[in-house]
């Protein structure tokens, strides 16, 4: 398959029109749906997160190098709750609880500090289902840029 080139410049509204395309007449895609191959550079922003029962276990499934670098303690197939405070990935997922309550997306920016560094990210963070009715995966993107003072 081609590989997805949104038009937009941010992250954020590109993986929202991926999301919304993938939807394809449904209330929200499934975990089958989003494709690496798909996404380009972009994936190395995305992540990816299994639900258990009510929510409960939330693991990842995929990280993008961009979002954790690989020399870091890796976090897939660990759960959500183990992402150090305030670092990118735990911004970015802050917002699970209202995202698997509404079965819509959510995007939010914000400041946090990442390996040391100040950064400003954005983020979104979008519900899956495998059967339309049941938020059973969450997918998620962050891009950021470093805070320089002057």
């Amino acid at each position: 398959m081609a590989e997805y080139k949104g038009i937009e410049r941010r992250l954020v509204f590109r993986l929202l029109d991926y999301w919304e395309n993938k939807k394809d007449g449904r209330k929200m895609p499934s975990l089958d749906d989003i494709k690496a191959s798909e996404l380009g550079d972009d994936w190395d922003w995305c992540f990816l997160i299994l639900l258990g029962d009510e929510g409960e276990s939330a693991t990842f499934h995929h990280i993008g190098s961009l979002i954790w670098p690989v020399d870091r303690e890796p976090l897939v197939g660990k759960e959500v709750s183990f992402s150090p405070d305030d670092s990118l990935i735990q911004q970015a997922t802050r917002f699970m609880p209202r995202v698997m309550e509404l079965g819509v997306p959510v995007s939010i920016g914000g400041e946090c500090i990442d390996g040391g560094d100040k950064l400003l990210y954005r983020s979104t963070l979008m519900p899956l289902s495998s059967d339309d009715k049941f938020v059973d995966a969450l997918f998620g993107g962050a891009n950021c840029r470093k805070v320089t003072n002057k």
